[in-house]
């Protein structure tokens, strides 16, 4: 009976789950990502970024690789912000996310939003 349970718990928690694998296939995740990139300014990729994702799965990789995109910690951090949570392999997000932050600031404000973000009961 506890194995039941047990397997029946991991089961709701993958129903629960907004995404659980990629919604876009390899092709279209580069090509979006170069499209990303060619946007001549930061709040240009952002605004892109901020149209596409929120109907889009993807994994902590390619969220690190979009956010590759970006010039400042800062604009990572907000894309973060409503990126975060469309990320099917979460358990991911802080070694994948972590090296994209060198500043002292940019550092301290990743482990503010992770903190913040890991803790939440919907995120994930």
């Amino acid at each position: 009976m506890r194995r039941l349970l047990g397997g029946l718990s991991l089961l709701m928690l993958g129903w629960a789950q907004k995404c659980v694998v990629a919604s876009m296939s390899e092709v279209e995740f580069n090509y979006f990502r170069l499209e990303v990139s060619a946007q001549s300014i930061e709040s240009g990729r952002i605004a892109l970024l901020r149209s596409v994702l929120p109907q889009q799965c993807l994994s902590a990789a390619q969220l690190r690789d979009l956010l590759w995109t970006l010039d400042y910690e800062s604009s990572r951090i907000e894309v973060l912000r409503f990126a975060a949570d469309r990320v099917y392999n979460p358990n991911q997000l802080y070694e994948q996310l972590q090296p994209l932050f060198t500043t002292e600031s940019g550092r301290r404000e990743f482990i503010r939003w992770w903190e913040k973000w890991h803790k939440k009961p919907a995120a994930k």
